[in-house]
């Protein structure tokens, strides 16, 4: 994963990331699993207005939870009178949503000019795949003024057909 990569699956900004991880004195890779953490964090601190390393404490404890099916209690208090609960399936789903956002658009491109595979005859290479295409070869063989006189039928006869259900 890239730096902007990571960033957009955590839910966070870059400058965030890069500041928080030298505030933490942890170093910031690039994977997965660091992003979810550092979501988690984020969240955290942003939301529920955490120090940053109260936030990183929490998030590694309920993160490193054997069951992560069932609420987690991540930082209670001794008397047990207040705790921070983690429902981590739900937080897992809106992670892995934000990774395949950013695995998705967040792909640099390539450099250099793309190179584009086209078939001679689009029209051949549908039919070997599969497509009804009579339909295709009747309408190239009009005109395009007589493409669209067949579209305005069209859609005079689908309007009147709304006129008439009602």
């Amino acid at each position: 994963m890239t730096a902007r990569q990571t960033a957009v699956a955590a839910a966070a900004d870059l400058k965030w990331l890069t500041n928080s991880a030298a505030l933490l004195r942890r170093p910031l890779r690039y994977h997965a699993r660091e992003a979810k953490w550092w979501g988690l964090v984020r969240l955290l601190v942003d939301r529920l207005g955490l120090t940053l390393k109260a936030a990183a404490a929490a998030a590694t404890a309920a993160l490193d939870a054997p069951d992560s099916a069932a609420p987690v209690d991540a930082v209670a208090d001794p008397s047990g009178s207040a705790a921070l609960v983690f429902d981590l399936p739900r937080y897992e789903s809106i992670f892995l949503a934000n990774l395949s956002r950013a695995l998705v658009l967040e792909t640099p491109r390539r450099r250099g000019r793309t190179t584009r595979r086209t078939t001679r005859d689009a029209v051949s290479a549908a039919a070997r795949y599969g497509v009804d295409i009579d339909l295709v070869r009747s309408a190239l063989e009009r005109s395009p003024a007589e493409r669209l006189e067949m579209l305005d039928a069209n859609v005079a006869f689908v309007r009147a057909m709304k006129r008439a259900a009602k």
